[in-house]
């Protein structure tokens, strides 16, 4: 499963396939393929008892290391808010065109960009907020993960779930359960009721029924 000259215009940058089995393809990752892996593995793919839930860290992860759908885009010049801002331009572009295209695979297919010298992760948060909704009203979710990222996990706020051993920003397509990382603002849920409203998880339905719900005002005493 190869790229086949799916480069970025803006930055040329070529995603690799993070899990190819190929020796061609091996030999061409990144030296911190094998770190990225290995939390990929062991940390996404597994439960954890601070999560608060049951089950793997993501869920969607398992199937996408299984049948290699899982690209990743290593920058390892000095890189400042403008280079990785033109890498997510590019993977905004190029997201579609990485194998697999066609669902239902294509919806557990993911990648990351990568940024291994990055210091100043401030960069990283600044350009996902600033991007976020244009890959929402595209029907793709942009999330951030660095060492030490504080952002709290869904089911346990106290749970580090973007914390990762590298800077990066990993592009995925969204997701039914993804409605709580998109409710505060009206655009994205605009987004996210166009592609779910029919399928919405009964759990996720129950949620949007209790934020919706307001307490009543108190009478003005006219009836």
């Amino acid at each position: 499963m190869t790229t086949s000259q799916i480069v970025g215009t803006r930055s040329g940058v070529e995603p690799v396939n993070l899990f190819a089995t190929d020796e061609a393809t091996r030999s061409a990752l990144h030296p911190c393929a094998a770190e990225l892996q290995r939390w990929t593995v062991e940390y996404l793919c597994r439960p954890h008892p601070d999560l608060g839930r049951t089950g793997a860290v993501c869920p969607y992860t398992n199937r996408a290391v299984r049948n290699q759908f899982i690209w990743a885009a290593f920058e390892s010049r000095s890189i400042d808010a403008d280079r990785i801002a033109a890498i997510i331009d590019d993977l905004y572009d190029l997201f579609p065109a990485l194998p697999p295209q066609g669902e239902p695979d294509a919806k557990s297919k993911a990648v990351l960009a990568v940024f291994p010298n990055l210091t100043e992760y401030s960069d990283i948060d600044d350009i996902q907020q600033d991007q976020k909704s244009r890959f929402v009203e595209k029907g793709l979710m942009l999330g951030q993960f660095y060492p030490g990222c504080t952002a709290p996990g869904l089911h346990n706020p106290d749970f580090p779930a973007l914390d990762a051993p590298l800077p990066m920003l990993a592009v995925r397509y969204m997701a039914p359960t993804d409605f709580p990382f998109l409710n505060s603002r009206h655009e994205w849920m605009d987004s996210y009721l166009k592609l779910f409203a029919p399928t919405i998880p009964k759990f996720i339905a129950s949620t949007m029924a209790d934020r919706l719900v307001q307490e009543p005002e108190a009478s003005d005493g006219a009836l």
